[in-house]
């Protein structure tokens, strides 16, 4: 529907019954149809096949149809499970009803407020276009024709071409997004189904290990030469939730996969898993890889030796690393403070007026704990080759003057 619906005009015959030229269609469609049509039930047709026929007494609100039968009873269904087919009994009642309109704003309002009662969404919409032609500055039946005006031009569009020029694409259920948005999420579903696949073929791989000689051979065949990244995930999940022996094989499947691909999952392993066997394995792996791998197992432990609770694991991976960056690190790490707060009430004793002794009840004061992180210690020691205990002032001495740059001159140039 353009702009320019004021330019449009009606037939005399039928402006006179308040109905359009695309109502008019409608109308003969379905008297033409209802005509043939004996049944003049709703019918409900259902997803796994089924057929259901009453009347809808719900036709466009709510999350289940409910359909009244012949009998009175009342039959709720999903409505996603559902496709509405509306009798041909409400077209002719509407037919009946617009007749003796008018073609005034009051008229065509009302018989919108009928059709949406009835559920006759197509014909409302009709009369809104008559609406919005007789009243241009309607903006209600614009926004429910889904039309939205511009504000630079002053002019209602539909919804498609203002989100076109505004650079986006629909997607599914009717959400508009930009292109790179579209593209992203494309990428993103295309990632998502390969990384299933490959997950599912895992599993058959891993069910194979105890099938039949053919079967064990392939899936041999298979974990041989396995390094997608797709199935990283899977094989840690595998790893944490079993506890039996077949946990060094998921340990080994993780140390066969790239590198950079694999560190977030051996920073994992290596900051929550209690065997500390594999701890070590996770941290060999991490050591022994490039500069990028390196750097993402420095930023990570770095993260978790600010924590109380995570402190001191990170501070064990650290001395796998030896990396002259952790020392101030670890220096600041080296105690931590908690508050504690006692439990229980505490009787505090007070002379009152009389002269007697009372006891009144009042909570204790918290107290601030000093933490001592040895596992910090150790790993500082360690790198450093030096042993100041938990006396942090020594070891930022020794630090300043071990790391002191030589030789700085502050001299402004004298050009």
């Amino acid at each position: 529907m353009s702009q320019n619906l004021s330019s449009r005009r009606f037939p005399l015959s039928f402006r006179s019954q308040g109905i359009s030229k695309c109502i008019k269609g409608v109308l003969l469609f379905a008297i033409a149809i209802a005509a043939k049509s004996e049944a003049l039930a709703d019918v409900i047709e259902l997803r796994d096949g089924g057929v259901l026929v009453g009347k809808v007494l719900n036709p466009t609100g709510g999350q289940t149809v409910q359909i009244e039968t012949d009998d009175g009873s009342v039959i709720e269904v999903d409505r996603k499970m559902a496709r509405i087919r509306i009798s041909m009994d409400r077209e002719r009642e509407y037919i009946d009803r617009v007749k003796p309109r008018g073609d005034s704003l009051e008229d065509h309002r009302a018989v919108v407020e009928e059709c949406m009662k009835d559920g006759l969404q197509t014909l409302a919409n009709a009369h809104r276009e008559r609406i919005v032609e007789l009243d241009p500055s309607d903006r209600q039946s614009w926004a429910q024709l889904k039309y939205y005006k511009e504000e630079a031009s002053g002019k209602w569009m539909r919804n498609e071409v203002v989100m076109y020029r505004r650079g986006k694409i629909q997607g599914e259920k009717g959400k508009w997004y930009t292109w790179q948005e579209k593209a992203l999420m494309d990428l993103d579903q295309r990632y998502t189904e390969l990384r299933v696949a490959a997950e599912k073929e895992l599993q058959v791989r891993l069910r194979g290990l105890d099938g039949n000689p053919k079967q064990q051979s392939e899936a041999q065949a298979y974990f041989q030469n396995l390094n997608d990244p797709l199935v990283i995930n899977k094989l840690l999940k595998l790893f944490r939730e079993d506890r039996s022996k077949d946990r060094a094989f998921y340990m080994k499947l993780l140390q066969q996969m790239p590198p950079q691909s694999v560190a977030p999952a051996m920073i994992s392993i290596a900051m929550e898993e209690q065997d500390m066997t594999f701890v070590s394995e996770a941290m060999n792996s991490l050591e022994s890889s490039d500069d990028v791998v390196r750097e993402m197992a420095l930023a990570a432990f770095e993260k978790n030796l600010k924590s109380n609770k995570t402190r001191d694991r990170a501070a064990y991976c650290m001395s796998f690393i030896a990396d002259e960056r952790f020392i101030s690190m670890l220096i600041g790490s080296l105690l931590s403070s908690d508050v504690i707060v006692p439990s229980g009430p505490a009787l505090n004793a007070g002379t009152g007026r009389d002269g007697g002794v009372g006891f009144n009840a009042g909570g204790q004061k918290p107290q601030r704990r000093i933490n001592q992180h040895k596992q910090v210690l150790s790993t500082l020691s360690q790198l450093t080759g030096q042993n100041f205990g938990f006396d942090v002032q020594a070891w930022q001495y020794w630090f300043a003057k071990t790391y002191a740059i030589e030789n700085l001159d502050l001299r402004r140039d004298e050009y």
